[in-house]
């Protein structure tokens, strides 16, 4: 059985995040995108994506606040799987959803798939409820129960401790209630296999049987065991929640997996990109003969700007992306861009295509490297290193407050995520312009080949960037130092005299040690980034 289109539902968990990594090009639906209580929301959404396969990673997994909330935990453990499943069988896709050992009762030292399970929980009560709505609505399911997850991306019980641990002498953990601990990648790699198995109930758990405590002394020396009854929470655990797999090969064993949890990741290349296209019709008569990247600002020809970002950054593979005519111009100046400390590729594009096309030339080139995109016109004063550094994977815009964000792509944002970005709105959703420099992990070529042109007969980079949002795979910074792009008289004026009052880039030629001065948090003109 093969699956083309995936939908994944809490694509922003901690398995959201690997399961999506796992699925490449699937369909990821955060909290904020859909709210899975809603059942006819849920039956639009499933019907307008057409999946012929949902992975159901959305849940309320706060044990102790399932007994202050049951009614939300029945609303999302227990009745919306049982929405998902319908609408599933109404497109013909087959569900996998996840369940719990909470949903046994600890009484046995270990438990099969086949077992009654009998909750002690409201949490394993609703996610009980959740594997009965599933079988009542459709026949192709899959259900997982799994238990004690840990991974990269979320709150867990390795980071918890691990945390305590530092700043306490001991730590004190139960050893009456035992399990085994579950790799959410390596959950993820099951899910893939059960996913091609016939329908029913899967027990997939990491090998290896441990307590608390013996899982906890496996990653940190100063714990001490104690009993549960020293530490009385409001929902009641199964003092044996062992889940025992008969029916697929066994996962490695959980020692295993947290040594490769606790590995130091190895981190994806980064490669720059600086997309110095375009006509500079609104430059004209100054970009008659020449690229206006190659138009000074101040003392130094435009496109040393963002070069001079991205090398700060500590980014030293950098492919400059311009027009047939004007290659050669930027190879004279720049050459090999050994003498600035960089190795500089370049790539012609034909024609006006959009941003979004020209990005897409470095497909070969950037292989499976992360990459930064910088619009050529663009003037920045931050550094953006350390954005550079924790970036993992998904993309991320940097953002900048404006007075006027009717000019700009403006960004509506909820906490820590991105919702949607709307092109030059009459009444902007907020004040954030979306500015000229973007991080994208290699998925990126995948989306562009994907995208129609728009109404001007281009492939526009605000379609690429919420493609990212759809799956709630998009970070974002909101810049502190100035922005500005240089893309018409007046901002071309306005970026030389603040690079003359606030010291961008100092220097010369092959000097890119940048040196920032104090300066206002204030946006300078930045234009139509297109």
């Amino acid at each position: 059985m093969t699956f083309s289109k995936v939908l994944i539902l809490g694509a922003g968990g901690m398995l959201g995040h690997d399961l999506a990594a796992l699925f490449s090009g699937a369909r990821l639906c955060g909290h904020e995108d859909l709210d899975i209580t809603d059942e006819a929301a849920v039956k639009a959404y499933i019907r307008d994506a057409k999946p012929d396969l949902v992975i159901n990673a959305a849940a309320y997994t706060n044990v102790d606040g399932c007994e202050d909330e049951p009614e939300t935990a029945f609303a999302v453990n227990g009745d919306a799987p049982g929405y998902i499943a319908a609408a599933c069988r109404e497109v013909g896709a087959v569900l996998v959803h996840y369940s719990t050992d909470y949903v046994f009762d600890g009484s046995e030292t270990e438990y099969v798939e086949a077992d009654e399970p009998n909750p002690i929980n409201v949490y394993g009560a609703s996610k009980l409820r959740g594997e009965q709505k599933i079988t009542e609505n459709m026949d192709d399911f899959r259900i997982i129960r799994t238990s004690w997850l840990f991974g990269r991306h979320g709150k867990n019980f390795v980071e918890t401790i691990r945390h305590i641990s530092q700043t306490n002498e001991t730590v004190r953990i139960v050893i009456d209630q035992v399990g085994k601990p579950t790799y959410t990648m390596d959950l993820a790699q099951k899910t893939a296999e059960i996913a091609e198995c016939p329908r029913g109930i899967y027990h997939a758990t990491n090998d290896g049987v441990c307590s608390w405590y013996e899982f906890a002394r496996a990653f940190v020396p100063n714990v001490v065991p104690c009993k549960s009854s020293e530490f009385p929470q409001k929902a009641k655990r199964p003092a044996y929640s062992v889940l025992v797999n008969t029916k697929t090969s066994p996962m490695r064993p959980w020692k295993e997996a947290l040594e490769d949890y606790l590995r130091p990741t190895v981190k994806v290349p980064m490669k720059g990109i600086i997309l110095a296209g375009g006509t500079g019709s609104r430059l004209y008569p100054l970009t008659k003969v020449t690229n206006k990247h190659l138009l000074p600002v101040y003392d130094k020809p435009m496109i040393y700007y963002p070069l001079q970002t991205l090398v700060a950054a500590g980014i030293k593979d950098i492919m400059i992306v311009s027009g047939r005519g004007h290659v050669g111009h930027f190879l004279e100046l720049l050459g090999s861009g050994k003498d600035l400390g960089v190795r500089l590729t370049y790539e012609i594009q034909e024609g006006a295509g959009g941003i979004a096309q020209a990005l897409g030339l470095a497909e070969s080139w950037a292989g499976t490297d992360n990459v930064a995109v910088i619009l050529g016109d663009n003037i920045f004063q931050d550094d953006i290193r350390k954005d550079i550094e924790s970036f993992e994977s998904g993309a991320k815009i940097f953002l900048k407050e404006v007075p006027d964000a009717q000019r700009f792509g403006v960004a509506e944002v909820k906490g820590s995520r991105v919702i949607g970005i709307e092109e030059k709105p009459k009444v902007p959703k907020s004040n954030l312009a979306v500015t000229g420099l973007y991080l994208y992990d290699a998925g990126v070529f995948e989306i562009i080949r994907t995208l129609k042109p728009s109404g001007r007969g281009e492939l526009e980079i605000t379609d690429v960037n919420n493609a990212y949002i759809r799956r709630s795979a998009m970070e974002f910074s909101v810049l502190e130092g100035f922005w500005s792009d240089a893309g018409t008289f007046e901002s071309l004026l306005r970026a030389s005299v603040m690079v003359q009052s606030h010291g961008v880039w100092q220097g010369t030629a092959g000097n890119f040690s940048p040196e920032l001065a104090d300066c206002p948090s204030k946006a300078i003109d930045g234009g139509n980034n297109s």
